[in-house]
């Protein structure tokens, strides 16, 4: 299918030149592979492939590169190694700079992954000029078609504006194959949805930051598919996985055609960085992005109805604070954006304190916000992470993450919201021992 039909006429209207954004093509079928070499052919100038891979991943991708090399294509390998203690490896500018070095003279770059090969082979394709395409491995996250890059430079969690694929393709029975925990990260990451698109609208309202309905109802047309079913998606039904990676699939679409992280990205997504960067500093192993996400994104519905239920808020003046001891080496980065936060909360609480401002962004939050229990039943039925315990980290880290979480990102998220009207720290343990530990 192409993706830009399938999106419509209310998006080809708002985005006249957004078919070039998108990919080109989304195959999904029991064929994928076969067809990629006569895809790949269509947006490469000659028949000469650079294929990124893990070890994982470049198993489940073999019949890829055999009907390449069936198809006449000069294919090259690079395998990305895991790290030092046998981990998964990571999308950071040291393992990106390795891989770059003496590129083949490839015509295009084929990842064959989830998120971090993925993001990978979209970093050196664009720094190198370069179409990519992807075979998927997993259900597991919504970067697969977002222009954006989600890199760890320096040790901190950023954002690297680059292109999307030419083409997404995939196997249902790869899919349904891949470990359960990853699937179910793909349902924590599309799950924040509606409440990143809270975030999305304050920012919008508060800071005038561009926003789309037609952008914002992209995932909402699909999000039955795999919401209203968890205990399918649990059992590895194969319209349930469908469901559910078409969903990623259009949430990158989003993404890349509003040009920002906001569609699918907002507080629960700083929770998970901050838990990632955690790791860079002390070395304690973090979980999968996507399960980390969905377990934040209970949480931040929480505090969304807590915030939205005061009717004449009185602003503190605060925000997340900044603490050099304990960012480590990361603290000058941080440092950046938590100047860009001090003023971005300073602001939204001045607009926010004016008449009528607060009643009325009420009034549109809650009419597109879930409530939590939505959340956490869809996730425990479908057996995904739904307590801090299922991502194998104490209570007092992850407090100690949603303390500190929002000094990672200038934007003003609904993090700094709870923290504006005293949700955070104060209820912050409230909150968590209500809704993340049974």
């Amino acid at each position: 299918m192409d993706p830009w039909d399938v999106l419509g006429e209310a998006i080809q209207t708002a985005f006249p030149r957004g078919r070039d954004l998108l990919p080109r093509a989304l195959v999904y079928g029991d064929d994928a592979a076969a067809q990629l070499p006569a895809l790949l052919a269509y947006e490469a100038a000659r028949r000469e492939v650079l294929v990124l891979a893990d070890v994982r991943t470049r198993a489940v991708g073999d019949a890829v590169v055999q009907a390449l090399h069936a198809d006449g294509w000069i294919v090259h390998e690079r395998i990305v190694a895991d790290g030092a203690d046998g981990a998964s490896p990571h999308c950071d500018d040291a393992t990106k700079t390795a891989l770059a070095i003496d590129l083949p003279p490839a015509a295009i770059i084929l990842a064959i992954g989830a998120g971090v090969i993925n993001d990978l082979a979209k970093w050196i394709s664009a720094e190198a000029g370069l179409p990519y395409a992807v075979f998927a491995t997993a259900a597991s996250m919504n970067g697969y078609a977002a222009a954006n890059v989600a890199p760890t430079i320096r040790g901190v969690k950023s954002l690297f504006r680059a292109r999307s694929p030419r083409v997404i393709a995939a196997d249902p029975r790869v899919l349904r194959d891949a470990p359960a925990r990853m699937t179910m990260a793909g349902l924590g990451d599309v799950i924040a949805k509606p409440v990143s698109t809270g975030d999305w609208v304050m920012n919008h309202r508060l800071f005038g930051e561009p926003y789309t309905d037609a952008v914002a109802g992209i995932i909402n047309r699909v999000e039955s598919a795999y919401l209203d079913h968890p205990a399918e998606l649990a059992q590895g039904d194969p319209a349930a996985v469908r469901g559910l990676f078409e969903a990623l699939v259009f949430s990158g679409c989003a993404m890349t055609l509003q040009g920002s992280s906001l569609p699918a990205s907002g507080g629960e997504h700083l929770v998970s960085h901050t838990l990632d960067m955690m790791s860079h500093v002390d070395g304690v192993p973090h979980d999968l992005h996507g399960r980390q996400v969905g377990v934040s994104t209970i949480l931040v519905a929480a505090m969304y109805e807590r915030a939205l239920a005061i009717e004449a808020p009185v602003f503190r003046a605060a925000c997340a604070p900044y603490d050099a001891a304990f960012w480590g080496h990361l603290a000058g980065s941080v440092k950046v954006e938590h100047d860009k936060k001090v003023m971005s909360s300073q602001k939204a609480q001045q607009l926010l304190a004016e008449p009528g401002r607060w009643d009325a962004l009420r009034a549109e939050l809650g009419a597109i916000l879930p409530p939590p229990e939505r959340i956490k039943d869809c996730l425990r039925a479908a057996g995904a992470a739904h307590r801090i315990a299922d991502l194998g980290i104490t209570r007092e880290r992850y407090l100690t993450a949603l303390t500190h979480c929002g000094a990672i990102r200038g934007r003003f998220t609904s993090i700094d919201l709870a923290w504006a009207l005293g949700i955070l720290p104060d209820a912050g343990p409230e909150l968590v021992d209500r809704w993340l530990i049974d």
